[in-house]
């Protein structure tokens, strides 16, 4: 049966796309048919983190506007051979009905066996898609006050919603960034947002670099590590979390 996981937050520039592009090569890597929607509609940025600008044809706002079937539109990465990605459009798309955005990603279902959303931030589109289309929701936060008080606002309307499955994979995690904060420990963090920790990564120059240049990191590289740990964590897999001494 197919799940299909948002990665969201309430503040953009978190690393969504970051979470997005890692946990789905890791869920590949481990044999997984695994597919990325990209819904930040007119801010498209994954197919540079995949080596895959080049190869885009069709993307979901050709989709949603009827111009071609959801498969049509999904882009086979090279690198990995289980890793599908369906890229949002490179230009605003001012009108669609979200209804058609739940029968494209149901379409797909059949084809996959996990599909990673990649919600834009705040509270609109992201949490239509938690609450019609998730079984499960990654709140992406990084230990800065203004983040974690918009994950904590996220998490409040997902329990509003009923929803219940989602937890905190905090992001960007330095000494130099606790340091300048008011936060202490990542415990802050977790308070702070009131979610369950799912996952936690590090600042990493390499993960940077290689998103920059459109590579997917080697599988024995940390954040390949820590992303392989939450992928085995979403599936209910009992595996420690990947954690740097700060």
């Amino acid at each position: 049966m197919t799940k299909i996981i948002s990665v969201t937050s309430g503040k953009g520039g978190v690393g969504k796309s970051t979470v997005s592009a890692g946990v789905a090569a890791a869920f590949a890597r481990r044999g997984k048919k695994t597919l990325i929607v990209e819904l930040d509609m007119g801010l498209r940025g994954l197919d540079l983190m995949l080596g895959m600008e080049n190869r885009i044809v069709y993307d979901l706002g050709d989709v949603l506007q009827g111009r071609c079937l959801p498969w049509d539109a999904v882009v086979q990465s090279e690198e990995i051979p289980r890793l599908w990605y369906l890229a949002a459009p490179s230009r605003t798309l001012l009108q669609f009905r979200f209804e058609d955005l739940v029968k494209c990603v149901n379409d797909l279902k059949e084809k996959f066996d996990i599909i990673i959303l990649d919600t834009p931030a705040g509270l609109g589109i992201s949490m239509m898609a938690v609450r019609d289309l998730s079984d499960y929701a990654v709140i992406v936060a990084t230990p800065d006050p203004v983040c974690i008080r918009d994950g904590a606002k996220v998490a409040e309307m997902m329990e509003e919603m009923h929803f219940s499955d989602y937890g905190v994979m905090i992001n960007r995690v330095s000494r130099a960034a606790v340091r300048k904060s008011s936060i202490h420990d990542l415990d802050d963090v977790i308070d702070g947002v009131g979610a369950p920790l799912i996952g936690v990564l590090t600042e990493d120059l390499a993960l940077q670099n290689a998103q920059s240049r459109g590579l997917i990191l080697p599988e024995d590289t940390r954040p390949s590590k820590v992303f392989l740990a939450l992928s085995k964590r979403l599936e209910g897999i009992y595996v420690p979390l990947v954690i740097d001494r700060l």
